[in-house]
């Protein structure tokens, strides 16, 4: 047994040392992006056979949005 595990190299020194680099410019790209504002819109949807209620926050609403999920017939915009 040596202190082989404890004593870096050089090399390994290196490594270390450019990993937080790359790491900071991930950050950074993340935060440029958050940092632009999506515009979202609220939809409130209501079944007319089973009175079920879903509330939606998006852009735009698909086509697979507009089913009620437990009976399957079409939603109105409420």
């Amino acid at each position: 047994m040596g202190l082989d595990k404890w004593i870096k190299t050089d090399k390994e020194e290196k490594k270390s040392d450019k990993k937080p680099k790359s790491q900071k410019i991930k950050k950074d790209n993340e935060v440029k992006q958050s940092e632009i504002p999506i515009k979202l819109s609220k939809y409130i949807l209501l079944c007319t056979k089973c009175k079920y209620q879903k509330t939606l926050m998006k852009k735009e609403l698909e086509e697979s949005d507009k089913f009620c999920p437990k009976c399957k017939s079409k939603m109105k915009l409420k």
